[in-house]
């Protein structure tokens, strides 16, 4: 039956390039121009799904669109250190307690409106408002008040030492947003419109399509560590969502995409044939995983949970799914996050062995096996992970559904606690993403796993809580450990970052984090 599987799935890239080659004959059409009839500039950027709301207070996942409409108190440079953004400057007291801000003068939102201390502590607020159920919430709750010195002045004020204050403060999710813009705009924000002070402005988001950004003509406080402090050189951006690999793939080679970042593995020999395509690669800070509702059975116990990483075949899927262009995990966190990532993952991870999952199974009390639902969302590269998946499973007596979701449909599923197995793949780079999505008080979601352990939230806040970066690295370092032990994922993969850039793109630098579109990229 493997023999079969495999030999069918090696077919399929031919499948492949013969739709493309389809493609290139019918759809040609389709791409969209560089330049609008107005002869504006317009570089198109590709994305494999879409968000399910563009507000970053409320978001489950980030668009990259909230980047660029939205300024952050601090920004990271092309070093990912930390650098001034919306704050000039700021300073903390000796007991760490008090972390001080001073904010940029003349920020203008897009509506027009000032940008003030009133803007940065209505933000934070509204984020740790219980009633909000934003998902960034307990990545500040070290944060007990905001207290508005002037209009320019906002103290952050701590319940105790918060190392990680300057990567919280400067992620998508720390964006400042208008003061009110929930009473000002109503339901329509976040959905028809969105309002920041970043480099672009939001025109229009055509739902599962794309979303449409225009120049922010009057921007002129970007970070003095970018090339350009001014507006962008280019007149708008468009982020497409197109979740069948084969269509990206086609819209790049036709120019209908400009960049495209998580290029699809088996199109990398072609894309590095074609003179119209750059291809740059760097380390990711990703991890794709198999994950499990832990508060079900049969998964609230260990030994399945076990089983299941022990049924899973990391080198196989590596070599025939990402065409190497990956490397198998063990642990919780990927190796790019050098200080925190624990280095003995590989060593305590469970080794690929269906016969020792079936005999965990079997002392488990699933002598048989068990049936599930396998749940992924519908881009190219889940479906195919997940018929991986579900062969390897079934080798360990595990009969999984396959079940797939379109982006807002997938979390609507895991909001609802639905989930029995499920794929999952995160991009942070930061061990607090382990607070994120596995502390009891991020249950139900985003702690989709479903994870309430009392350990696991001692050992998180314990780690959190440290004094010290070098103390709280060792302890999330012990955080992964017990996690491993206790098998609360099957992690899988931590893809290469590949990023294709057509020719006609002037300027294109690599970011550790996101694209900076506004330090002088053009066509």
């Amino acid at each position: 039956m493997r023999k079969v599987f495999w030999e069918g799935f090696l077919r399929g890239p031919m499948r492949c390039l013969f739709a493309v080659f389809l493609a290139l004959i019918f759809c040609v059409g389709v791409s969209v121009a560089p330049t609008g009839a107005s002869g504006k500039k317009v570089i198109v950027h590709g994305m494999n799904q879409d968000p399910d709301i563009l507000d970053t207070i409320k978001a489950a996942w980030y668009s990259d669109a909230l980047i660029y409409l939205h300024d952050r108190l601090v920004t990271r440079d092309y070093n990912f250190q930390y650098r001034p953004g919306l704050a000039e400057s700021w300073e903390t007291s000796g007991d760490g307690l008090v972390w001080t801000f001073h904010l940029k003068k003349g920020v203008r939102f897009h509506d027009g409106s000032p940008f003030t201390a009133k803007d940065v502590k209505w933000t934070f607020d509204t984020i740790k408002t219980p009633e909000t159920a934003s998902p960034f919430a307990g990545d500040l709750k070290a944060i007990e008040k905001i207290v508005i010195r002037d209009d320019y002045t906002v103290d952050f004020i701590l319940g105790y030492p918060f190392p990680n204050l300057l990567f919280n403060l400067s992620n998508t999710a720390a964006g400042i947003q208008p003061e009110n813009c929930y009473g000002k705009y109503g339901d329509d924000y976040g959905i028809k419109t969105v309002i920041g002070t970043g480099p672009f402005i939001f025109k229009e988001w055509i739902k599962g399509d794309r979303i449409v950004l225009l120049k922010n003509p009057d921007y002129a406080w970007g970070p003095a560590w970018m090339s350009n402090q001014g507006p962008p050189l280019f007149d708008e951006l468009v982020i497409r969502a197109i979740p069948e690999e084969t269509t990206r793939f086609m819209e790049l080679e036709t120019g209908g995409v400009h960049i495209l970042r998580d290029v699809p593995t088996v199109f990398v020999d072609k894309l590095e044939a074609n003179p119209d395509v750059g291809l740059v690669t760097e380390s990711a800070t990703k991890l794709g995983y198999l994950a499990y509702a832990c508060d079900k059975k049969p998964f609230t116990d260990v030994r399945v949970r076990q089983a299941i990483n022990h049924a899973i075949d990391r080198d196989t899927i590596v070599k025939f799914i990402f065409r190497g262009k990956a490397t198998p995990a063990y642990g919780y966190l990927p190796p790019a996050l050098k200080d925190e990532y624990l280095e003995e993952s590989e060593a305590l991870a469970y080794r690929y062995d269906p016969a020792k999952a079936r005999s965990l199974l079997a002392e488990a009390g699933y002598p048989q096996g068990f049936e599930v639902s396998l749940a992924a969302d519908n881009a190219t590269l889940s479906k195919r992970l997940a018929e991986v998946l579900q062969a390897q499973l079934a080798e360990a007596g595990i009969k999984a559904k396959i079940q797939l979701f379109d982006s807002a449909s997938y979390v609507a599923m895991l909001k609802e606690g639905k989930q029995d197995l499920f794929i999952r793949l995160y991009s942070w780079p930061n061990a607090d993403i382990l607070d994120w999505f596995l502390l009891s008080s991020q249950f139900p979601y985003p702690n989709h796993s479903r994870w309430k352990d009392e350990t696991t939230d001692a050992m998180i806040n314990g780690a959190a809580t440290s004094p010290s970066w070098e103390e709280r690295a060792e302890k999330y370092r012990e955080v992964q450990r017990y996690l491993i032990e206790q098998a609360v994922w099957c992690p899988i993969y931590i893809p290469s970052q590949i990023t294709a850039v057509r020719k006609e793109v002037k300027n294109f630098k690599p970011h550790p984090w996101m694209i900076q579109y506004n330090d002088g990229i053009d066509l």
